[in-house]
C-alpha cells in the first residue's frame, strides 16, 4: 500500500468513472484499474462496484475510502505546512467557483491575484454548490467561491462581497422605464427559475417566498446565460445578480435591468474551506484583501 494507490482511490471516489479520475491524477486509465484493484487485493475488500457507467463505492468500501482521505489530506498537510514556512500561498491551488458568479467575478480577481500573489498556479473548476462542497470536502479543491447560505458545520467561510439581486425583463415590458421595481408590480407576473443544484434558483425562491411573488418552475433554465436569452425572447422576468449586469455581459437593445424597491435582493458570495486546511489563516488573509480591491469596483 502507497499513497499513490490511495489518491487513485480516492480520485476514482470523487469523479465515480475511472477515465475521469486517471486524467486527474495524469496516469493511463489501464494503469489507474490495475493499482485500484491491487490495493483492493491488499486490504481485501471491494471498494468499488464496476458497471458500464463508472464505478461506486461499495458499503464496505465508503468507511476505507474516507479514512483514505483524511490520511492523504494530513499527509498534504505536513507538506504545506513545510511549504508555508516559506509562503503560505505558492504552488498549485484548486479553486472552485458557482457558475452563476465565475464568468462574472473571475475577470475582476484574476488579475489581483497575478499581481498580488504571482507564485500561486490557479486552477479554477466551475460547478454547482453541492458538487463544489463535495469537492472540498474530498480535498480534491482548495477553496470555493460560493454564495450564503451554505449548511456545512465543516467548512470555514470570509466573505468577498455582498450584490444586489436585479431584475431582467424585456426591453419592450410595460415596466422598462420604471427605475425602481415595487413588489406588487410582478403580482402577475412570475419569474423564471434555473434548474435545481443551482444557489440562485434557492435565493429567487426565497424572495419571492417572502414578498409574495410567483416563481415559475414550468420552465426552467440550465445556465443564467440561457435564462438571459429567455427574458430577452419575451418568455419571462429573471432575477441575475447585479455583476452579471455589468459590461460587457447584460449588452444587448432587447433586454433591460432593473433595481428593486426595499427589502432589495441580495445575495453574498464567500470564499469556502475545510476547517482542517492547513493554509486557513492564508485564506482568510486572502479573502479580505479580495474582498477590500472588490468593494472598489462593485455594482
Amino acid at each position: 500500500m502507497n499513497l499513490r494507490d490511495l489518491a487513485y482511490a480516492v480520485s476514482l471516489a470523487v469523479d465515480g468513472h475511472f477515465r475521469r479520475a486517471a486524467e486527474r491524477c495524469n496516469v493511463s486509465q489501464p494503469t489507474l484499474s490495475a493499482q485500484v484493484a491491487k490495493l483492493e487485493d491488499e486490504l481485501g475488500v471491494q471498494l468499488f462496484e464496476r458497471g458500464p457507467r463508472g464505478a461506486t463505492p461499495t458499503l464496505g468500501g465508503r468507511a476505507i475510502l474516507e479514512q483514505a482521505s483524511v490520511v492523504l489530506d494530513e499527509v498534504e498537510r505536513l507538506r504545506e505546512i513545510a511549504r508555508a514556512a516559506h509562503d503560505p500561498l505558492v504552488g498549485p491551488f484548486q479553486l472552485g467557483v458557482i457558475p452563476t458568479a465565475g464568468p462574472y467575478l473571475m475577470p475582476r480577481l484574476l488579475p489581483l491575484l497575478q499581481a498580488n500573489w504571482p507564485a500561486l498556479k490557479l486552477h479554477l473548476r466551475e460547478d454547482r454548490t453541492d458538487a463544489l462542497i463535495e469537492r472540498l470536502r474530498a480535498g480534491a479543491l482548495d477553496a470555493a467561491i460560493l454564495s450564503l447560505p451554505i449548511e456545512a458545520e465543516d467548512l470555514r467561510t470570509e466573505p468577498l462581497m455582498e450584490e444586489s439581486m436585479m431584475l431582467a425583463l424585456p426591453a419592450d415590458h410595460a415596466l422598462a422605464s420604471t427605475l425602481r421595481i415595487r413588489h406588487q408590480d410582478l403580482a402577475d407576473a412570475p419569474v423564471m427559475l434555473l434548474e435545481d443544484g443551482h444557489c440562485l434558483r434557492d435565493q429567487t425562491m426565497a424572495f419571492c417566498r417572502s414578498t409574495g411573488l410567483g416563481a415559475r418552475s414550468d420552465i426552467q433554465a440550465a445556465s443564467l446565460e440561457t435564462l438571459r436569452q429567455m427574458v430577452m425572447a419575451g418568455i419571462g422576468l429573471a432575477l441575475v445578480p447585479a455583476l452579471a449586469t455589468e459590461p460587457p455581459f447584460g449588452l444587448g437593445p432587447m433586454a433591460v435591468y432593473r433595481r428593486f424597491e426595499t427589502p432589495e435582493p441580495r445575495r453574498t458570495l464567500v470564499l469556502a474551506w475545510r476547517r482542517s486546511f492547513p493554509r486557513g489563516d492564508a485564506l482568510r488573509g486572502l479573502a479580505k484583501a479580495l474582498a477590500e480591491a472588490l468593494s472598489e469596483t462593485a455594482p
